[in-house]
């Protein structure tokens, strides 16, 4: 089974007066490979879930300082696959390292 939710801490980017969606789409660091198995990118602000959505496209950072990285194009998620996620907030927001600016999910813990 493969991870099917990224989870992204994005209250920098709402501090900077950024909507939810381009807080989130934004260039990211994450592998390649795990790209393909992300049905669901979710924005956290301050340890709360507050917006959820569907990646239709990937692409990669080609220049600049940013090189490298990833963003997503997409459109946003079911009210209710929020919903589900914020009923397992507390258990998910535990696959957080110590200064990890995202996490990784499997879709089955919350379903």
């Amino acid at each position: 089974m493969k991870e099917g939710i990224v989870m992204l801490k994005i209250h920098n980017g709402l501090k900077d007066g950024k909507s939810h969606y381009d807080a989130i789409c934004g260039h990211w660091r994450t592998a390649a490979g795990r790209l393909k198995f992300i049905q669901y990118t979710v924005g956290i602000n301050r340890w709360n879930f507050v917006c959820v959505f569907k990646p239709s496209i990937w692409g990669y950072v080609e220049t600049g300082h940013e090189k490298g990285r990833k963003y997503f194009e997409g459109v946003e998620a079911p009210v209710d696959m929020l919903s589900k996620l914020q009923e397992a907030e507390v258990k998910l927001l535990q696959k957080f390292g110590r200064g990890r600016e995202l996490a990784y999910a499997f879709l089955s813990e919350v379903e």
